[in-house]
């Protein structure tokens, strides 16, 4: 009986142009497609004339002012920022200047094109990362794209989040080292140089809620591996790979640790370091989880405007600058390589991506979530939930490319059906997420008729239970919010629906033989760049695009009002110290512009100090007059800027115009007085309690010390300020008898050095927030000066860092040239 010939399908095999070039031409190819797109999505800056100057941005600029000015002036780095919060250490706005690496040489000369150079980094690292991890170069290709131009990635560089941005493009590159180092015959020198410079450029970025967030990746992918050599009894090789990996990571540690020993060093007195009245260790829970993911808006991450986008947005959180996109054909091969994929670093990146997709729920899962706030080390230092899935999408992309890898092999090797039941049930998911998409969401923001109602109710001054509010407050949602989210959202379901399709389509033209393998990869390549960038335009800040040759500075100095040049010409005083401003008129706590004009009480920081954090929660707004004038004396605050007149004692209008009226405190106290009394009390919530009543400093003042202090009044006592600048403050003081006095500065013990006549004396926590000194009779002379042991020192360790790291890669190069020829072994495992 003849055997059943089995009937070959057509195949389009023989006109794979992209199977007949070489494997350096593959990737040369690949390079190039991936480098091009950045110039496509950042054309504005590549090409345009135009800049990123993102709010953030702008911030720090102002908030850096003194800082700079300090520089220009003195040419040494300022470790006192004055100009903000009423004063803070200066490394929580700017850094010092690090030792030259290739983030402050070639990516500063690079900066006019900025974010393309950085892209490139980012997609160059992404895609050799896919390819140590055995994906083939269009798998990569699909991968890169996705790592680069998930939508929140423009959105960060629009905002002028560069810290975040920066940290993040270095990420593959730490996976490449890694790799090398474990995975590859390459010789371990030059592996541990690219882990250590890699993660050298990620430190010195500094973001380290992007570094912690990423050690939950990282770190799964190391206990993985130290599981498989201890079931396989390879844990001699397993260990001297982790010291190649530590001796890495100290390099790097040892290159930027000026910004980590700063940052340790500033945390316990930080916001993020907990509250004395709270009693806490880390960021209040509330403020914490702020910014948490909605279990429904994770639909975002496939239709991006199901949830309002932006302008639009209706969901759980306050507002949003737009959603996490995946993207259509990233879930569809998503699925796929979940089904099908068979190498073990499918779960290593699968089990992370689903872990910080459950952390950026926040409170919307306080089982879990509430859970590691209380008990993991280190997550209750962070803030904004929803950034977990930053780290979500950049793990689900590793199941994507093996998706992609698994069936377009398969497809090119001719098996008959084993590529559609794959492929039948990623359609039917998202036929799920289409149906879900189109009938099953509200479209409607918890509260907002209630929030709208009190707007609409204050606007014509009738009560917000009025009949006639509620029925306007239901028109515009019925009519016209409602309908413009349905239509967003409506349209981004169907836009998700055509993708699938598409790749869909373009998958079984594959199976069909209509089209090469390599034609069809090359297609879905296209779509997947087409989709997220048209996407990102949606959402990319176009506000934040301004003229190329403008500076920071500029666009600062081009807001400045008649208002701000009247505060600054006022503020000034005979000595080298300026009186302060509390900007009501400029949102005074999230706003750092008006400390580039004048010294400011307010200012923009994510990481305050706690205690001055705790002043403004509890006491700078107490009182019968809602505003603390015991507190605004201390703190030599001589104007409030105010949208109009107030009636507040001990103030009068010195300045009105269409910009905003200026109130003068008659009362303020001057930089340096000494106070008739001392209270000892028992706590220091004791004493924000007592400065929280009405008081008045120049009378009385209040410490939580051990001892009692002595003082006794002295009518004839002097104090006059000699020098006042960043890094030292310089007083002459004559008294007949012993006295307490106290500095309207802010008490922060780290780094300053306080001597009287030479020798050191104490720097007593006054007024819960202020310095004081006990000052005995005499005439002396009281100086400050900052130098912080992190510094000094830190910067011979960042030094030693460096030499080894760049010993390290000339070892490693040298090691190479003799002996040429080695490649990386890679592939699935």
């Amino acid at each position: 009986m003849a055997s059943k010939k089995s009937k070959k399908k057509p195949s389009a095999e023989s006109a794979d142009f992209w199977q007949d070039l070489s494997a350096t031409k593959q990737h040369l190819f690949s390079l190039i497609f991936l480098f091009l797109l950045p110039v496509i999505l950042f054309y504005s800056t590549v090409l345009g004339g135009k800049q990123y100057m993102g709010h953030d941005a702008i911030q720090w600029r102002a908030g850096a002012e003194s800082l700079i000015e300090y520089q220009e002036e003195f040419d040494e780095p300022a470790h006192w920022a004055s100009n903000m919060f009423s004063g803070m250490p200066a490394t929580t706005i700017s850094h010092p200047p690090q030792i030259s690496n290739l983030d402050n040489t070639l990516l500063n000369a690079l900066d006019v094109i900025y974010p393309a150079a950085e892209m490139w980094i980012l997609l160059g690292g992404a895609y050799l990362m896919f390819i140590l991890l055995g994906a083939r170069p269009l798998a990569a290709v699909f991968g890169s794209v996705i790592v680069g131009f998930t939508t929140y990635i423009p959105i960060i560089i629009g905002a002028g989040h560069n810290a975040k941005f920066l940290a993040y493009i270095y990420i593959p590159w730490l996976y490449n080292g890694y790799l090398l180092l474990t995975r590859s015959k390459i010789n371990p020198w030059l592996a541990a140089f690219v882990f250590a410079w890699a993660l050298t450029l990620h430190l010195r970025a500094y973001h380290p809620q992007v570094t912690y967030f990423f050690l939950f990746p990282l770190g799964t992918l190391f206990l993985a591996d130290l599981v498989k050599a201890v079931r396989a009894g390879e844990l001699k090789s397993f260990s001297i790979h982790t010291t190649w990996l530590l001796s890495a990571a100290v390099i790097a540690v040892l290159v930027s640790i000026q910004l980590y020993w700063s940052t340790l060093e500033y945390s316990a007195f930080s916001m993020r370091g907990g509250s004395e009245i709270a009693g806490t260790d880390g960021l209040a829970r509330e403020y914490a989880f702020a910014w948490s993911q909605g279990w429904g808006e994770l639909l975002t991450l496939l239709i991006p405007g199901a949830f309002g986008g932006s302008e639009l947005y209706w969901g759980p959180k306050s507002v949003t600058s737009g959603p996490h996109y995946f993207g259509a054909l990233a879930f569809f091969f998503f699925v796929i390589g979940v089904m099908k994929s068979k190498s073990r670093f499918l779960w290593i990146f699968l089990g992370p991506g689903i872990v910080t997709l459950l952390f950026s729920l926040g409170e919307n899962f306080g089982a879990l979530n509430n859970l590691m706030f209380a008990a993991f080390p280190l997550f209750d230092k962070f803030r904004v939930p929803e950034m977990w899935l930053m780290i979500s999408v950049f793990c689900f992309t590793v199941p994507s490319v093996f998706g992609f890898d698994w069936i377009t092999q398969e497809l090119r090797s001719g098996l008959p059906a084993g590529w559609k039941k794959p492929v039948y049930i990623a359609c039917g998911l998202s036929v799920v997420f289409v149906i879900i998409g189109f009938t099953a969401l509200s479209f409607e923001k918890p509260g907002e008729r209630q929030a709208i109602a009190r707007q609409i109710a204050a606007q014509n001054q009738v009560s917000a239970g009025d009949p006639r509010v509620a029925q306007t407050v239901d028109r515009y949602i019925e009519n016209e919010l409602i309908p413009e989210r349905e239509q967003m959202a409506g349209s981004d379901t169907l836009r998700f629906a055509l993708f699938i399709a598409a790749g869909t389509g373009i998958v079984f033209a594959i199976g069909l033989g209509k089209i090469s393998v390599s034609l069809g990869a090359i297609m879905i390549c296209v779509l997947i760049a087409f989709d997220l960038i048209q996407t990102d335009r949606q959402y990319m800040n176009e506000n934040a695009l301004v003229d190329g040759d403008l500076t920071r500075e500029g666009y600062i100095q081009r807001t400045e009002r008649n208002i701000d040049r009247f505060l600054s010409e006022e503020t000034g005083t005979p000595e080298e110290w300026h009186y302060r401003v509390l900007p009501l008129l400029d949102n005074p706590f999230n706003n750092a512009i008006p400390a580039y004009f004048y010294p400011s009480a307010g200012g923009y920081s994510g990481a305050k100090l706690g205690y001055y954090q705790d002043l403004i929660d509890e006491a700078l707004f107490s009182g019968a007059a809602g505003i603390n004038t015991g507190v605004l004396n201390m703190l030599n605050i001589k104007y409030l800027s105010v949208q109009g007149a107030v009636g507040l004692p001990g103030f009068e209008r010195v300045y009105s115009g269409d910009d905003g009226v200026v109130m003068e405190n008659l009362g303020v106290l001057p930089k340096a007085w000494f106070a008739d009394s001392v209270a000892v009390l028992d706590s220091q919530t004791d004493v924000l309690e007592r400065i929280s009543e009405d008081f008045e400093p120049s009378a009385e003042a209040f410490v939580a010390t051990e001892s009692e202090i002595t003082t006794a009044p002295d009518s004839l006592s002097e104090v006059r300020i000699t020098t006042y600048n960043a890094n030292q403050i310089t007083l002459e003081i004559n008294r007949s008898n012993p006295g307490f006095l106290v500095l309207g500065e802010i008490w922060y013990p780290q780094g300053w050095e306080v001597t009287l006549n030479g020798e050191q004396t104490d720097m007593i926590r006054t007024n819960y927030v202020l310095r004081g000194f006990e000052i005995p009779a005499g005439e002396h002379i009281l100086e400050m000066k900052m130098e912080p042991v992190w510094y000094s020192t830190g910067r011979v360790m960042s030094q030693l860092g460096t030499i080894l790291l760049f010993g390290t890669g000339a070892i490693g190069l040298f090691l190479l040239y003799r002996k040429p020829g080695e490649e990386a072994e890679t592939g699935n495992e």
